[in-house]
């Protein structure tokens, strides 16, 4: 390697390096951070035909004080919710997705993960 060549190329690449592993650590902490307080659960989902009504489970839980975010996505068989601790409880959010139903035609069950 000429002179030239390492005093270019060597920091550059230690820069690029460094740029690289700071965007890496932000992603990866914004992506899972919860404020101080808050929760995460999985809740799984059962009943008929439950996980094709992930709109009226989101609703259902967005319901209970303290319940900051739900992650569902139709035909999954699970749900993910942000929440304050103290403010409710995984088994109160069971309950919550029990009440989703309709008649006689589909109904939600969830147990925590």
């Amino acid at each position: 390697m000429n002179n030239v060549t390492k005093l270019f190329v060597i920091p550059v690449l230690t820069v690029l390096a460094a740029v690289t592993i700071i965007i890496v650590l932000i992603a990866v902490t914004s992506s899972t951070a919860l404020a101080a307080g808050d929760k995460e659960v999985t809740l799984n989902l059962g009943g008929k035909f439950c996980e094709f009504y992930p709109e009226d489970i989101t609703a259902a839980l967005k319901k209970l004080p303290g319940v900051k975010s739900v992650d569902a996505v139709e035909r999954r068989k699970f749900v993910i919710v942000k929440y304050e601790d103290g403010k409710v409880t995984p088994a109160q959010m069971a309950t919550a997705i029990g009440g989703v139903k309709e008649e006689g035609k589909w109904h939600c069950e969830a147990t925590v993960k």
